[in-house]
Formats: C-alpha cells, structure tokens, sequence
C-alpha cells in the first residue's frame, strides 16, 4: 500500500525527521511504499490529512489539539480526520537575532523585521503567541514568512534581523546562522508564565550549552511534537507503523538525541485520540510488561 508521509521545509526540524521515518518505514515494512512530501510545516500538515492529501505526518501539540478542538485560527472545522501515533520529542523555540541587529529579548523585536516561518507553519503561530505575550502585535513587527534556510540567509544579509523556528536541536537553519555571526535569544520571564497558563502545552525548557558550537545555554519554551495520522489508515498498517517507530528507535535516537526520551509511557499521551492500531500497540506491549 502507499503512505503519503507530510513533513516540512529544510532547514527545519521535521524535514530530516520525516526523511529517515521514512527510511526506517521502507526498510522494516516493505510492502509500504512510503513517499515523502514536503510541506510549510505542522498547519499545512493537519490541512493535508484532513483533506486526504496524506496519510501520516507531524504537527506540534498545540496545532494538533486545536485542529480536532475546531479551534485553529481562521478554519471553523473541527479536523475529525486527525489522529494520534505518538509523542515524539519535545521541540525549542529558537529565537534568533542578526550579527548586528542589537536585538537582546523578545521585547526590543517591536518595529523589527521578524522571519516566523512559512504560513502554515507551527513555528508561525507559536512565534505569534509568544510575542502576543510580550505584547507584541502582528502591527508592531514586520513579520516576514521565509522558509527557514532563507530565513537564516536573510539574517545574514541583513534584510531581517531576527528568526523564530521551533525544531529539535540542532537545527540546520539556526547553525548556519549562528555560524555567520547571529546569536540565540533567551525566551524568557513573566510574559512566558503568563503564555503557559493560557497554552499549557508550551513547557520551559532550555537550549543547552553547546548545542550549538560556540553557543551558551538559553532558555526558552518547547512544544511536543506529534506523528500523527489519518483515521481513514488500516488498523494494521498503523499497528505497524508504530511497532516499527520504537524498533527504529535506537537508530533514529543517534541521529535525533531528542528521540532517547520517546518510552512507552508518553508516547500514547497524545493531544487527539490514538488510531485504534497505535491504541492495540501499545496496550500490548503494556500487557506483555
């Protein structure tokens, strides 16, 4: 059978995820043809899997719940075709600004040129929520949507002086940037505990020293990240996707550190309901214990 398997733009933290998902699938289930398709990121993912445009994918836990609440900005429909595979890894939110910018906080981005990802992006609307937070309208920045590699490339020019990206450490965006001379961005302080009790899917986390070559720890917020899929997917095929996730775990956690978290405890606490395959898997790998 085919999988239409939606990830992200490069420079981006579910782009390279979702390649070697897809290398692990193709390897451990042959009879799956897995195909990758590109995407603005964890919004533009949910609209394709509702849309039956693809079949499995990632999204951010804050999107995912607000799709299949009905409560995602601009779309007045519940997403009843979502749902849920596993909690992956907890993703940063990275603030990034410019060589020369002077940008020091989330605060001194008004009147600034701010990268936030393409429309249809997680990174967008969390980058959004956060700078609401600090009270920040979209009036008082200059919001650019850039995917993520051109993003960091405008840094460098100086035609934007700062970047959000949310994506698992570490991101090829954020190296290229911090390579040429950008700096990450603390997110932090009383507008960051005031953003948790509204969203509590945002958890404080940190980008820890040396991450990044160079770079020292910064705090900040992360959001998990889901694989998520359509409802309309075979029990079995899911089953087996999901057996096959955390038997490729050991290998994808070399390439993705984040990964050495994913454990049977939280993984099935998803957002949006499990498909019902996940839903067996895990119930007996819980009996077999």
């Amino acid at each position: 059978m085919a999988l239409r398997l939606t990830t992200g733009t490069p420079g981006g933290g579910f782009h390279p995820l979702g390649d070697a998902l897809a290398a692990a699938y193709r390897k451990g289930l042959p009879s799956v043809d897995v195909s990758v398709r590109e995407s603005a990121g964890s919004i533009a993912n949910v609209e394709a899997i509702q849309a039956r445009e693809a079949d499995a994918g990632f999204a951010f836990a804050d999107v995912a719940y607000a799709a299949y609440a009905g409560r995602l900005a601009g779309r007045s429909r519940r997403f009843d075709e979502l749902r849920g595979i596993a909690v992956l890894q907890l993703t940063p939110l990275h603030l990034v600004a410019g060589p020369a910018s002077g940008i020091h906080s989330v605060a001194s981005l008004r009147g600034r040129r701010v990268a936030v990802g393409l429309s249809g992006s997680g990174s967008a609307l969390t980058a959004d929520l956060v700078m609401r937070s600090f009270g920040l309208d979209p009036t008082a920045v200059h919001l650019q949507s850039l995917a993520y590699n051109d993003a960091a490339a405008a840094l460098l020019r100086g035609t934007v002086d700062a970047m959000f990206v949310v994506g698992s450490v570490p991101l090829e965006s954020v190296t290229s940037a911090l390579r040429g001379g950008a700096g990450l961005v603390a997110i932090d302080g009383a507008a960051i505990d005031g953003l948790r009790r509204r969203y509590p899917f945002f958890r404080r986390t940190i980008i820890a020293d040396g991450a990044y070559a160079g770079s020292p720890s910064e705090a900040t917020i992360g959001v998990e990240n889901i694989l998520v899929c359509s409802r309309q997917l075979d029990e079995s095929v899911v089953y087996a996707m999901t057996r096959q996730l955390f038997e490729s775990l050991p290998a994808l956690a070399m390439r993705f550190p984040s990964l050495r978290t994913l454990d049977l405890e939280g993984s099935p606490a998803t957002p949006i309901p499990l498909h019902d395959g996940a839903a067996r898997y895990y119930r007996e790998r819980e009996l077999a214990r």
